[in-house]
């Protein structure tokens, strides 16, 4: 999915897939996401294909075995067309477990007009259940210039997120081994938004590290009101799987 840019600016877009892995930490192949571009989809492989993963997994585990990946890249002009930069990289990003419930709207915000950002960090157990979970970061939409009344409605945002979470689990985006495998901890984005409110996609003011959210929110168009949405891009903090050497800034 590429990221609307000005003219001049480059072309930012993500792919996502599966990584299929030897042993010994190299035979790297990929499937791609069925969504994903094929031109970009076999740049992608191609580039992956010279990947070589550490012997051992961060959990202790031989890394033999599929991982979901995210990439970030970024699209250079090249003589006779373009390259793909990659620009992050996340490995092993779990999914949340289908039916997960999102948080309530507290209905004097949702009254209110006001929404939220709310970035969550959760730390996972080994069968991926939220054992704690925390904010990174979070921001309140409303046209309120009182900091006092937008700190208020910042912790009731806050507060029903971290509740929401601690129920949530998680699917295994990894195996090593044989064994699911899970970043010790995730991040998470979720967005309520109110009524009667115009807004943009940028999110990375609050450490949200992709480019656009997975839904159009433009200055033309808004979501329905009362929506409580969660990302399904789950961020993980820290990766299932560490490469040999680093890739972040390479060509595929």
């Amino acid at each position: 999915m590429a990221a609307q840019a000005a003219e001049g600016d480059p072309i930012r877009l993500e792919a996502s897939g599966t990584l299929h892995i030897g042993a010994d930490g190299a035979k790297v192949g990929f499937t791609p996401d069925p969504a994903l571009n094929a031109q970009v989809a076999a740049q992608v492989q191609r580039g992956v294909a010279a990947w070589r993963f550490a012997a051992t997994g961060s959990h202790g585990r031989p890394v033999d075995g599929d991982t979901d990946v995210r990439l970030a890249l970024e699209a250079v002009p090249l003589s006779g067309g373009y390259g793909l930069r990659l620009t992050q990289a996340w490995f092993g990003t779990p999914t949340l477990t289908p039916g997960a419930v999102p948080p309530d709207y507290p209905r004097m915000l949702l009254e209110a007009r006001a929404g939220a950002r709310v970035l969550l960090q959760l730390r996972l157990d080994a069968q991926g259940h939220v054992e704690d979970a925390s904010i990174t970061d979070a921001t309140v939409l409303t046209h309120i210039k009182d900091a006092g009344i937008r700190a208020t409605w910042r912790e009731r945002f806050e507060q029903t997120s971290i509740a929401a979470a601690r129920r949530w689990s998680f699917v295994a985006g990894s195996t090593q081994a044989g064994v699911a495998t899970y970043p010790r901890e995730v991040r998470v984005l979720v967005t309520f938004w109110p009524r009667d409110m115009k807004g943009d996609t940028d999110y990375r003011h609050i450490g949200w590290p992709m480019e656009t959210s997975p839904w159009a929110i433009t200055n033309k168009t808004t979501l329905p009101p009362g929506s409580v949405l969660i990302d399904p891009r789950v961020v993980p903090v820290d990766s299932v799987l560490s490469l040999g050497s680093d890739v972040v800034g390479s060509m595929l």
